[in-house]
């Protein structure tokens, strides 16, 4: 299951989370600016880790799920 946020508190972005339906996992989630990503998780003792990225670099995440090994450029 996950959620779509427009229109942020912090911006004009959005928010995805994305819940583990098993419950074996923290939710996840995913923000979104014209400039940057971030992608945060909060454990259960309220420690989050956060990663920061290029909006690009999130692309090519995205892109690189169903490819195989190798090495690859995509367009803007």
């Amino acid at each position: 299951m996950f959620t779509i946020e427009n229109d942020t508190d912090n911006g004009e972005g959005s928010t995805i989370v994305t819940l583990d339906n098993s419950g074996q996992y923290d939710d996840v989630e995913v923000i979104l600016f014209d400039d940057v990503v971030y992608i945060r998780q909060v454990d259960e003792h309220d420690h989050a880790q956060l990663i920061i990225m290029a909006p690009m670099q999130f692309r090519d995440i995205i892109a690189a799920w169903n490819l195989p090994d190798g090495s690859y450029v995509l367009g803007k």
